[in-house]
């Protein structure tokens, strides 16, 4: 074997994980926000679950996405520990469909599968249609590299340093540990295993060796939600452990019995291709171990919680629900920032009831916690602008990237409000200090004012998470008589002035009042304007509501 036979076979390599990496990416995208729509709907039974996650990961091609997906989703507490169970070992088992897909060994027409994707991407318009072509080119790359790896394969089987390095496989235990190191490198179970498929189709390595260093590769995949939880929750990180104990288990489960029952032998005896026969071994391995393992879900449960106990103290001015493993994936970042502005929706909330109070109670509110709520926006609207940055330069759909363009402004106009509570805030406690009072005409008047800002707020927040039409016009037209109302009590404040029926400062101060509570007002509105998933086309509003 040449130094150009083993730059021949790391460009197989190469071409054969980046078209795995960009088929499965291409299927994320595909795939979109309804992978957090299947997660959260199907998951409340363990079996439905490992169905579900078995189903996502065989569209995705990626159980360590799937992986990392929910970890993602159980730090932001989108979703229970105990229900990712289930999830997480179904993605073992789809993860499996690769393998198969693999040992079709169409390599003699990859390069016209590579070719069709390739023209589709050139010269289609549509986004979607683009998608397809991505997945269609990728197929044919991943094939062209398994080619590739094939071919410079051969000589290996009559080297004779490569076969003694094999020989030393015949230990179990060492060839799970050469296929633990092996998946922890290039990061893809997956990809692991075609290799692998290649060595055993090439008559490089035996069945039986071959079959333990599958088993670690199944363990090294268990890599990836680790590293995904770092920084994350501690329920997080229960879930990449229990991604670890459950191959760990699955090890031990076939170590221990492969000397008394002839599983071997009956997985090789499975096809006469000795790729369909690994590919077979890997789908037969993880659905034995999902069969054995999700009955004691609740057991792994416990046990993670044994080995991570203690719950997790956050600080109020830091990301509670952004972390890592939202950077990996478009659709868990989006998710995680949707929860981190619901955050942000529920600290102005306070901050604009706590401001409205202070002119109808003479107990004065909780400044050092208004002063918190206040500093946590701020700093939320800066790291929440920072997330969405990121994820623009994410391979998301067009439904996302139009949601991360209507963030922007909904972040914006939330720290405005705020801005404005604290204005009211401050005109109320200068009030209070200098014993000044609004006559009983305007506290009434202000009252209702008051109520009916926190009301659009309320109403805005509603359509942001469920947005409809009939929301919309109610936002609308609320505005619209806040307004009126607004014009009403500067008119009724000027002629109070002039009658000298009010006091030049508290006449100052209620004006100040009523700009910033229009302004609220306003930027309520803009919230509902900029809302994600709204659809002009299926609601109906007139356009000059819009």
């Amino acid at each position: 074997m040449t130094i150009w036979n083993v730059f021949e076979l790391m460009g197989g390599l190469a071409l054969f994980i980046f078209g795995m990496n960009l088929l499965s990416d291409g299927l994320k995208v595909a795939a979109g926000s309804y992978l957090k729509k299947i997660l959260e709907s199907l998951t409340h039974n363990r079996w439905i679950a490992m169905l579900v996650g078995a189903g996502l990961t065989a569209m995705i091609q990626s159980s360590n996405a799937i992986c990392v997906m929910v970890v993602g989703f159980v730090n932001a507490g989108m979703m229970q520990l105990e229900r990712s169970v289930g999830i997480l070992m179904g993605a073992k088992i789809g993860t499996t469909i690769t393998g198969q897909l693999i040992a079709f060994n169409i390599t003699q027409i990859a390069p016209l599968i590579a070719f069709i994707g390739v023209a589709v991407l050139s010269f289609s318009k549509k986004p979607k249609v683009k998608v397809v072509g991505q997945v269609i080119a990728s197929l044919g790359v991943l094939f062209i590299g398994l080619g590739m790896m094939s071919s410079t394969m051969e000589p290996l089987r009559n080297a004779t340093w490569f076969r003694q390095v094999l020989s030393q496989l015949s230990n179990p235990i060492l060839g799970v540990l050469v296929g633990v190191i092996f998946t922890v490198i290039i990061q893809s179970a997956s990809a692991s295993i075609g290799v692998l498929q290649i060595m055993v189709l090439g008559g490089v390595i035996g069945f039986e060796n071959a079959f333990f260093v599958m088993v670690g590769m199944n363990i090294g995949a268990s890599v990836a939600p680790a590293l995904a939880s770092i920084g994350a929750t501690k329920d997080a990180k229960r879930v990449a452990f229990i991604v670890f104990l459950f191959e760990f288990l699955g090890m031990l489960l076939f170590l221990l019995t492969y000397k008394f029952i002839p599983f071997l032998t009956w997985m090789e005896a499975s096809s006469a291709n000795p790729s369909r026969q690994i590919a077979n071994a890997n789908t037969i391995f993880n659905i034995v171990t999902v069969a054995c393992c999700l009955p004691l879900s609740s057991y792994l449960v416990r046990i993670a919680k044994f080995v991570i106990p203690g719950e997790d103290q956050k600080e109020e001015r830091a990301l509670h629900y952004i972390d890592s493993t939202g950077y990996q994936t478009g659709t868990v970042l989006l998710e995680q920032i949707d929860m981190e502005v619901g955050r942000m929706q529920n600290l102005v909330r306070a901050n604009i009831v706590a401001a409205n109070r202070m002119f109808f109670e003479k107990d004065l509110y909780d400044k050092e916690k208004f002063d918190e709520n206040e500093s946590t926006v701020d700093f939320l609207n800066n790291e929440i602008t920072k997330s969405l940055i990121r994820l623009g330069e994410m391979d998301i759909n067009e439904d996302q990237a139009s949601h991360v363009g209507n963030l922007y402004h909904i972040v914006t106009d939330l720290e405005r409000i705020g801005d404005h509570a604290e204005n009211i805030a401050g005109y109320a406690e200068i009030l209070h200090e200098n014993k000044l009072e609004f006559s009983n005409k305007a506290s009434k008047d202000l009252k209702v004012l008051t109520d009916k800002t926190v009301e659009i707020y309320d109403m805005a927040c509603v359509h942001f998470n469920n947005p409809s039409a009939n929301t919309y016009r109610s936002i609308y037209d609320l505005e619209e008589k806040i307004d009126r109302i607004v014009d009403k009590m500067r008119n009724s404040n000027i002629k109070r002035l002039s009658k000298m029926k009010c006091g030049a400062t508290q006449g100052l101060y209620l004006s100040e009042t009523l700009v910033d509570l229009e302004r609220m007002a306003d930027h309520s509105l803009n919230i509902a304007k900029a809302t994600k998933r709204y659809d002009l086309k299926s609601d109906t509003l007139d356009e000059d509501v819009i």
